[in-house]
């Protein structure tokens, strides 16, 4: 029996390549599609889930009230470690980290030069109980106590095979900033899916001492405290104290009523409030919304199978008459059918592996992850394919099947089993409004989320970002020695003196950066204590960045401050206009220094955020680039004239150089790749769902052959025939548009409602959605009604 369903499978698969291959192309679409978003979310969902102690890890994390309302951050003043071990013994390990991003590593020569590689990676100084809380091996090395003494590093077997090609590295020395580190041990290198990339370790005791003479006034997100909680305790215990362990330390004088609360190790990569090493959080709604949009696309593929299973029906009711005729049982006939199903889900699922395979070398280098199939011994993947292979052989064949063996035998032999009244007819065009309400869907988000991209790119930030050079500075200047006192403004001048450069200033970062430094103010009659953002720039500042002065004048070019520059959501803020705040004395850092001038409002971070109050003041200690307005026809001379220059200023650094205008397209990348998936995705379904119109359309051009043929004789046009193919399915395109722009609308402003600054959704988004999608549709049922219509009526009416 079961080689008979095979052979017969076998046969009208054969017999009808045409249905058989679009069955074939969309189930495969659709089972890569969710194929490779299952990978995705698999590698997202397991974010350190293979540390044996995760459940016991969490982080101490900061909250405050800021301007705008609350303000997050991971980082947690250095010498809070210390004081909660003291106050906390249910913790069992407290380790503190601080991550130096973007680092250079240098690697001293018995003779010559020492090799430099500047590491985007970074290094962080920690501690030996790292290893007691995380589960990261020791291969080689002191597998207990490599960070406890100064001056002492752990390295990756990675960097250490790239640093010194051989993996035994113990006993060799690093150096990092002005410090030279002897290597203790080499560590496992970090897995990918990990919010802990770390190649090289250092020691905190080398750095603590300067680290923690801030005191509890200093916090920086990169320096981050976490703990293991000892078996037995509950959790609950130490978050019901954080309250009084703030009050404890931070004192009644906590205008912005900062607290430190607990986060769990399993939220970390979760809640996107607080960052993490990586910089890269994803919500848990984007999980359920990758394994939606898998599920939608598989459904896709699985109704254009039973669109033409069920239209095709009529072909094989003779057949189906026949086996009933012959004893055939519906049992045996809806297994013979599901067979068929499953034999070619089977060849889609073989196919989408290797489609699946070709698209994760675009995939991953685009999400630079490393996503693979491994067949070999991943049983989860193995569990996903064969549950992915039943629900798709039942979902697109158990209808068909109890459809085609549910004919009456006496009509089926006289080819009467269906007309336009059957439940099959009537579901092939609900199935395709579920197709087109699908696309539609897919369209209109993707033109939202492109439409928002462009808003992004090309909105006036307040200030120049084209042809901006970036470039940082490596040492800070303190105007107290005198062996480096001027290097930075040497290096500046000689750079206003060239030929196509503009403008240059010296600066902590550009108007719009990542690297934001915030604190908070008080105004001369005012009780209320106020939040801003800090910048330190020189004289050159506005003009390089055509910052505009709306009252006051401009700061003067010195290296320490004499006044302070503002934005005008600063004097708004302190409840001023801008005008009156001119001349108001601020206090900060310790100074108390006088409002020189008001600068027009400018965004200095990304459009996800409004604009924050902003102070500007002169502070040689705190710049750490050189910003260059160039001739954008003189780039690449001023750029070689540049890294000439640095290198005789820094010969012991690596000179390097940005754009401005990349950098702010930096802060949308995520939202970019999210446009760009969104885009396949949307050309899939809309190709899934033309594979399904198409084979629809050739089989009502079969079965009205000889009707084409009738109406060209009595003098029927062929665009009167065109449109008689057309008109139906133009019917189920518009019903499943009406469908999908409510939904849309609703769902994308939900998603525009993340940015503070962001386009208004309007009609012209859903016509251009409906125009494509109408465009690709009807050529795809065009094309196959004009070759029916050209067919000579003679051919028509001959055929049987």
């Amino acid at each position: 029996m079961l080689k008979n369903y095979l052979k017969t499978a076998f046969r009208n698969i054969l017999r009808e390549k045409a249905s058989s291959l679009i069955n074939i192309a969309g189930l495969t679409m659709g089972i890569t599609c969710s194929l490779v978003l299952f990978l995705l979310i698999r590698h997202l969902a397991s974010f350190d889930n293979f540390h044996s102690k995760r459940d016991r890890i969490f982080r101490v994390v900061h909250q405050s009230d800021g301007n705008q309302g609350k303000n997050y951050t991971p980082g947690v003043p250095s010498v809070l470690p210390d004081a909660f071990r003291l106050d906390f013994p249910e913790s069992e390990e407290v380790v503190f980290m601080s991550y130096r991003a973007g680092s250079m590593v240098t690697i001293p020569q018995p003779t010559g030069e020492p090799k430099r590689y500047t590491e985007e990676a970074g290094v962080v100084f920690t501690q030996s109980n790292f290893f007691k809380v995380f589960d990261r091996s020791i291969l080689i090395g002191d597998k207990t106590g490599g960070l406890d003494d100064p001056n002492e590093a752990i390295i990756s077997k990675r960097w250490a095979l790239k640093y010194f090609d051989k993996e035994d590295v113990v006993g060799e020395v690093v150096k990092f900033d002005t410090n030279e580190y002897k290597i203790t041990a080499v560590m496992a290198d970090f897995p990918q899916n990990t919010d802990f990339p770390f190649d090289l370790m250092l020691s905190y005791p080398t750095v603590k001492k300067g680290t923690e003479a801030n005191g509890w006034n200093s916090i920086w997100s990169d320096e981050q405290c976490y703990f293991l909680l000892k078996e037995g305790e509950e959790i609950s215990k130490v978050e019901s104290r954080m309250g009084a362990f703030t009050e404890k330390y931070i004192g009644d004088d906590n205008p912005n009523n900062a607290f430190f609360s607990i986060q769990p190790l399993s939220e970390l990569h979760f809640d996107d409030r607080f960052s993490t090493f990586t910089y890269n959080t994803i919500e848990r709604s984007m999980l359920v919304t990758f394994g939606v949009i898998a599920l939608i696309l598989i459904i896709t593929a699985c109704i254009n199978f039973i669109n033409l299973a069920t239209a095709e029906a009529i072909k094989r009711s003779k057949e189906v008459g026949i086996r009933k005729s012959l004893g055939g049982t519906r049992r045996q006939l809806i297994g013979q059918f599901l067979g068929e199903t499953a034999l070619i889900t089977v060849m889609s699922m073989l196919a989408s592996l290797a489609l699946a395979q070709l698209a994760l070398t675009i995939l991953n280098p685009f999400l630079e992850l490393q996503l693979s199939l491994g067949l070999a011994s991943d049983w989860t993947l193995w569990i996903f394919l064969t549950a992915s292979a039943v629900v798709i052989a039942l979902l697109s064949g158990l209808y068909p099947a109890f459809i085609v063996s549910g004919f009456n035998p006496v009509l089926a032999l006289k080819n009467l089993a269906t007309n336009k009244t059957s439940s099959g007819y009537i579901l092939r065009r609900a199935l395709v409004v579920t197709q087109f309400f699908i696309s539609q869907f897919f369209i209109i988000g993707t033109l939202v989320v492109i439409s928002q991209m462009k808003y992004f790119l090309n909105k006036d930030l307040g200030f120049k970002k084209d042809a901006i050079i970036v470039v940082p500075i490596p040492e800070r200047e303190d105007p107290t020695k005198e062996d480096k006192a001027g290097k930075m403004r040497t290096l500046r001048d000689e750079m206003l003196r060239m030929s196509g450069v503009a403008n240059a200033s010296l600066n902590s970062a550009p108007p719009s950066s990542g690297n934001v430094s915030g604190t908070h103010f008080t105004v001369e009659g005012k009780e209320d204590d106020f939040r801003t953002q800090v910048k330190q720039i020189d004289g050159n500042y506005l003009e390089v960045f055509e910052l505009k002065i709306v009252a006051g004048q401009n700061i003067e070019d010195g290296d320490t401050a004499k006044g302070f520059l503002v934005n005008e959501k600063l004097a708004r803020t302190a409840g001023f206009e801008p005008q009156e705040m001119v001349g108001k004395t601020i206090e900060m850092w310790g100074k108390k220094l006088p409002v020189v001038g008001i600068v027009k409002d400018f965004h200095t971070m990304s459009l996800r955020e409004p604009i924050e109050a902003t102070l500007m003041m002169n502070r040689l200690r705190g710049y750490e680039t050189l910003t260059l307005q160039v001739n954008p026809n003189q780039i690449k001379t001023v750029i070689d004239k540049l890294k000439s220059s640095w290198e005789a200023a820094y010969p012991e650094h690596i000179f390097e150089y940005e754009f401005l205008d990349q950098q702010i397209e930096e802060f949308y990348e995520g939202e970019q790749k999210m446009s760009t998936l969104l885009g396949v995705f949307s050309s899939i379904a809309i190709f899934i769902g033309c594979l399904g119109l198409f084979g629809l359309a050739t089989f009502m051009a079969n079965q009205k052959t000889k009707e084409i043929g009738v109406r060209k004789v009595l003098g029927a046009s062929v665009e009167s025939i065109v449109l008689l193919f057309s008109k139906e399915y133009l019917r189920l395109i518009l019903i499943g548009f009406f469908l999908a722009a409510p939904l849309s609308w609703y769902v994308m402003n939900k998603f525009l409602d993340e940015f503070a600054y962001k386009i208004k959704i309007g009609p012209e988004i859903f016509l251009i959605g409906l125009a494509a999608t109408l465009f690709i549709a009807m050529f795809t049922v065009g094309y196959r009604s004009l070759k029916a219509a050209l067919v000579n009526p003679s051919n028509s009416l001959r055929s049987e």
